[in-house]
C-alpha cells in the first residue's frame, strides 16, 4: 500500500491524541493495522507538521530524534507526565502519559509487579547487524517488534521490552563482555527440544554456540542451557525449563 494511503489514517488518529498524552509509533501501528511502526514514523516525518507530532514518540518515552528540545517544551506546556517531573524531566512517563484509547495492547509502559524488569537497553555499534541478529533471536523467543525509529528498535514481550540503540551518543567500539559491566542476558527458552532447535538454527540468525564442548551443560550438570554469541560479541543464555 502506498505511503499516502496510510498517511490520512495516521494523521487522523494523531490529531485526536489529547493534550498531555502520547502514543508510541508502535501503538499507532497496532491500532490501525496494515503497517509497522517505521511506516508511522515515516508518515510523521513527511506529513506530521500540521498535527501534534510531539505526542507521537518512541516506546521508551523519548521524543522524536532531532526534535527533543521542542517536544519537551510542548510536553511541559501541556503537563505531560515526565520521568523526574516537569522541571527536570526529558522523557515521557509512559505508565502515566500513554493515551488509553481502547486499542493499545499491553506493551512498553504497561505495569508489572514491583521489582520486575521494566526494560533492557542495549547500545550497539551497527543497528542493521543488531536488528538482524537480535531480531531473529527475540522473535524466536516470542518478542515482536514494537517501535523502529531508524537507529533503534524496541522488541516487546508483555510489559517487558528490549531496546537496541545505535544513536549519536554511542561511543564507537566493539562490545566486550569480559570487561566490568553486564556480561550477558539470560532468557527462558522453553523445553529442551525448543532450546535444541534454537541452537540448530542459530547460525541463520548470526549467532554462534559458545562452550560447544560442554553444551548443553556449560552452566553445570543440572542446568540445561545454550550460550550464544552474536556477531558483535554479545552473549545470551537460553535456559530450558526443568524436566
Amino acid at each position: 500500500m502506498p505511503l499516502e494511503d496510510h498517511a490520512e489514517r495516521v494523521l487522523d488518529l494523531v490529531a485526536k491524541i489529547p493534550e498531555g498524552r502520547v502514543l508510541a509509533y508502535g501503538d499507532i501501528a497496532k491500532r490501525l493495522g496494515g503497517m509497522g511502526p517505521r511506516t508511522v514514523g515515516t508518515v510523521m516525518s513527511r506529513y506530521g507538521s500540521d498535527v501534534p507530532w510531539w505526542r507521537v514518540i518512541r516506546s521508551d518515552g523519548r521524543p522524536p530524534q532531532g526534535l527533543e528540545d521542542e517536544a519537551v517544551g510542548h510536553w511541559r506546556a501541556e503537563g505531560t507526565p515526565l520521568v523526574r517531573g516537569l522541571v527536570d524531566g526529558g522523557r515521557a512517563d509512559m505508565d502515566r502519559a500513554r493515551w488509553d484509547f481502547g486499542g493499545v495492547a499491553a506493551g512498553p509502559g504497561a505495569g508489572g509487579p514491583r521489582g520486575c524488569l521494566h526494560h533492557v537497553e542495549i547500545w550497539v555499534d551497527d543497528i542493521a547487524a543488531a536488528g538482524r541478529e537480535w531480531g531473529w533471536l527475540l522473535s524466536r523467543l516470542g518478542y515482536h517488534l514494537g517501535d523502529d525509529w531508524g537507529h533503534g528498535q524496541a522488541w516487546e514481550l508483555g510489559s517487558l521490552y528490549v531496546v537496541l540503540e545505535a544513536g549519536p551518543d554511542v561511543v564507537a567500539g566493539r562490545h566486550e563482555r569480559t570487561r566490568a559491566g553486564l556480561n550477558h542476558l539470560a532468557f527462558h527458552g522453553g523445553s529442551r527440544a525448543e532450546v535444541d532447535a534454537l541452537v540448530e538454527a542459530c547460525g541463520d540468525g548470526g549467532w554462534s554456540l559458545m562452550f560447544a564442548e560442554k553444551h548443553p551443560y556449560a552452566g553445570g550438570p543440572q542446568h540445561y542451557a545454550a550460550y550464544l554469541e552474536s556477531g558483535e560479541g554479545f552473549e545470551v543464555e537460553v535456559v530450558a525449563t526443568h524436566e
